[in-house]
């Protein structure tokens, strides 16, 4: 039997994940010299159709392989078979097999699987990546950035070149104290650390606020990358709805009578995946829990210029800044690629901050940093965040009038007052994972939203992103969920899925 045919009796309930055996499979016909060195795989699409499998598990599978030294990927031309990948392990010295031994376990959470894949959703041809949070590249000022790096080039090569401070060049935390102040949260450049990207930031302050045992609450759904800068910590994560007013301050107030907490992270301005903001009355509960319980906040304030609807609102830093650590990045507004954030904290946090952050990658590029610094200080800031906002907008209106058209008698959602995404909860008596895979089958992604809880919920969620995908695309991508959702609720019950 071809090793084709053996693609279709994969099993659905066993202990290993349908990708491991794909990967199993195909390994084994390589090694036998059934798949012949410089030999083409099936596409991605055709090895899911052979298999019964959603494509983004051929996807999966092809990476491990790839991982393994086995094929190799070719843009435009497909997956080959590796020349040297026909000799079997044992005569190979060097074989990477052992390693499966030495490392300690995973513990990759299905959130950080989530995150991984959105980059091979963005560039997956004919998938439609609804789970896509980056900025797109209609928005970026290309023209621009060049011209401030073209200058940096010239007037300073030698210093773009080199190492800097830990801390940041005094340039880009002069921009970024700056823009604090036209924020309406006056800052001191010398209490801003340049990061690399706002994920950096959180990770950074949540290792210099937590250690193992600890307890962090943060809002429940909230971002993925939070979570995991909390696990990663070594703290216990603690969940706080979220609604169209923002955290649950009651539920806050009820976890503190019966826990201390370290740390609450939270986005209180244009929150993802909700969009909503925390509103004035509990924003002053909130502050006031905040002093009489002596907690840290790390606060997240990426989509803050990219409001829609109400009034601009301060960081919770500005009121508090002894107990709040602001984390944010221009990644949302000129472009993720550039990796340009930043966290300002006060007092003996800051040093420990600026501790973590060199043992992570010692200082964020330098002629990034001055790059950044020179368009900022050439006035275009403002220019650009309305740009990205007038895009986002018009993505925010495609998506909610296709949701409305196609999902419209069984879903619910928070109407986002800014942001890049939208929380969904769909009434339809679907698991997530069989959502999810089918989903895939029709050609859309999106973020499940068990990934992006710190508890597991019953409901049917999700979080759907505007802020990339073409119009276009927002449209017909809620019609092929409307389609997945159509396929999984009418298939027959299975059994237990197989893990992903």
């Amino acid at each position: 039997m071809s090793y084709k045919s053996r693609l279709s009796h994969l099993e659905r309930d066993g202990e290993r994940s349908l990708t491991q055996q794909l990967v199993d499979l195909i390994a084994a016909a390589i090694e036998s010299g059934e798949l012949a060195a410089d030999e083409k795989l099936p596409p991605t699409r055709e090895l899911a159709e052979l298999a019964g499998v959603n494509h983004l598990t051929a996807v999966r599978a092809y990476r491990r392989l790839r991982e393994l030294g086995l094929v190799s990927a070719h843009v435009g031309r497909g997956t080959f078979v590796r020349g040297a990948a026909r000799a079997p392990a044992r005569s190979v010295p060097d074989s990477i097999a052992w390693q499966r031994y030495a490392l300690p376990e995973s513990d990759e959470t299905y959130g950080d699987r989530v995150l991984a894949e959105m980059y091979t959703h963005s560039v997956t041809e004919g998938l439609i990546p609804l789970s896509v949070g980056y900025p797109s590249a209609r928005i970026f000022p290309t023209d621009g950035f060049r011209a401030a790096a073209d200058a940096i080039l010239r007037s300073e090569p030698e210093r773009a070149m080199q190492y800097s401070d830990v801390r940041g060049t005094p340039e880009l935390a002069e921009q970024i104290a700056a823009l604090s102040a036209a924020r309406g949260a006056p800052e001191d450049g010398d209490d801003i650390v340049v990061t690399t990207g706002a994920a950096q930031a959180l990770t950074v302050a949540m290792r210099a606020i937590l250690r193992p045992g600890d307890v962090a609450a943060c809002e429940d759904p909230s971002f993925v990358s939070v979570l995991r800068a909390i696990r990663s910590a070594g703290a216990t994560v603690k969940a706080v709805p979220v609604d169209e007013d923002g955290l649950d301050v009651d539920a806050l107030e009820a976890l503190l009578a019966r826990t201390e907490i370290k740390l609450l992270a939270l986005q209180p301005r244009l929150h993802n995946p909700t969009g909503r903001d925390l509103s004035p009355e509990r924003r002053a509960r909130l502050l006031d829990l905040i002093r009489r319980h002596g907690f840290f906040v790390v606060e997240d304030g990426i989509y803050a210029d990219l409001r829609f609807e109400g009034e601009a609102v301060p960081s919770l830093r500005a009121e508090a800044p002894a107990h709040v650590v602001y984390c944010d990045s221009f990644s949302k507004v000129i472009g993720g690629g550039l990796r340009a954030g930043w966290v300002a904290a006060s007092g003996p946090v800051l040093d420990r901050i600026v501790s973590e952050k060199r043992a992570d990658d010692i200082h964020t590029p330098t002629l990034t940093q001055l790059a950044m610094a020179r368009y900022l200080a050439s006035g275009a800031y403002p220019e650009q965040a309305e740009r990205a906002r007038r895009a986002y907008l018009h993505g925010h209106e495609v998506l909610l009038g296709a949701i409305d058209e196609h999902l419209g008698s069984i879903a619910s959602y928070m109407t986002p007052l800014g942001g890049g995404h939208v929380w969904v909860t769909l009434d339809a008596p679907i698991s997530e994972r069989e959502l999810v895979d089918e989903a895939g089958r029709q050609g859309v992604a999106y973020a499940p939203g068990g990934a992006l809880r710190a508890e597991r919920q019953r409901d049917l969620s999700m979080r759907l992103s505007y802020c990339y995908a073409a119009p276009d695309e927002l449209a017909e991508g809620v019609r092929r969920l409307a389609a997945a959702v159509r396929v999984a609720r009418d298939r027959p019950a299975r059994r237990a899925a197989v893990p992903i």
